[in-house]
């Protein structure tokens, strides 16, 4: 099978909105680049640029952040709607550290990318085959890559509240819209860890407008799909396999699992290679 090729996008984009974590307003541009680019990060003032690469992966706790305190957070979001849409190359100018966060989703991203239009490159697409099964995993949570000739992926959530069972979601891209039945889900967390969290700086911007809040007795707002939380893990995994730089080919299996073990299972899956 011969990889598809690269692109970018055709006009620059512009996205704007509170960070989910930092709670500011930031201000996020969009550019073309090109072929072999990658995603870079580019803070103004900043002092050069970040490469949205599993090498400059510095934090994976409730978010990815890249290249350390002085890079940039939460940018799993906008790497999964690029993955997903075929963006392999684009300049990402922000006046902050963290990407806005704008509806808990990647659906606003999304559209800022089909508006800005895909331009097809020269460059062919990197592939990573899976070649054997690869497996991480830790406390009870896992994620495994299976050889499989295009990819996929699956994504099961385990609920700490008596009233939910297990939720799971699969991803097909050659059946499933990614715009339709991924970049919707909303992020999500517990009503009771939020004072926690923003004592340790973290979910500063989360609201009933862009989390989807778990209570021990249900959904505080209104879900969008009855399995959202587990459509935003799968949303989350494709964002950090981006990191990877490359198409997969692959099936990959997570369950229990979040960024730290995504990403610990992409660098598996980088190190089998060759």
């Amino acid at each position: 099978m011969e990889p598809a090729r690269q692109g970018t996008i055709a006009a620059a984009a512009r996205l704007a909105g509170v960070g989910l974590h930092t709670g500011q307003h930031r201000q996020m541009m969009l550019r073309p680049a090109p072929p072999n680019t990658g995603i870079v990060f580019r803070r103004p003032g900043g002092g050069g640029t970040i490469p949205a690469t599993l090498a400059a992966v510095t934090g994976t706790a409730g978010r990815v952040t890249l290249g350390g305190e002085d890079g940039v957070q939460t940018v799993e979001h906008l790497l999964s709607a690029a993955w997903a849409l075929g963006i392999d190359n684009l300049d990402v100018e922000l006046d902050g550290g963290e990407v806005p966060g704008m509806d808990g989703s990647a659906l606003p991203i999304v559209r800022a990318l089909r508006e800005a239009g895909r331009r097809p490159q020269e460059a062919p697409r990197p592939v990573l085959s899976v070649i054997r099964p690869v497996w991480v995993g830790e406390g009870g949570a896992f994620a495994v890559a299976l050889p499989a000739p295009r990819f996929g992926a699956a994504c099961v959530v385990r609920f700490d509240a008596p009233w939910s069972e297990d939720q799971a979601a699969t991803y097909d891209p050659a059946r499933d819209p990614y715009e339709e039945v991924i970049a919707p889900a909303r992020t999500w967390g517990y009503e009771r860890d939020a004072d926690a969290l923003r004592r340790r700086g973290l979910a500063l911007g989360a609201s009933l407008e862009n989390t989807l809040v778990i209570r021990d007795a249900g959904f505080r707002n209104p879900p969008r799909f009855p399995n959202e939380p587990a459509r935003h893990k799968v949303l989350d995994l494709l964002g950090d396999l981006a990191l990877l730089g490359r198409e997969v080919r692959g099936y990959v299996i997570a369950i229990r699992a979040g960024h730290t073990l995504h990403v610990a299972l992409a660098k598996a899956l980088s190190q089998q290679e060759g």
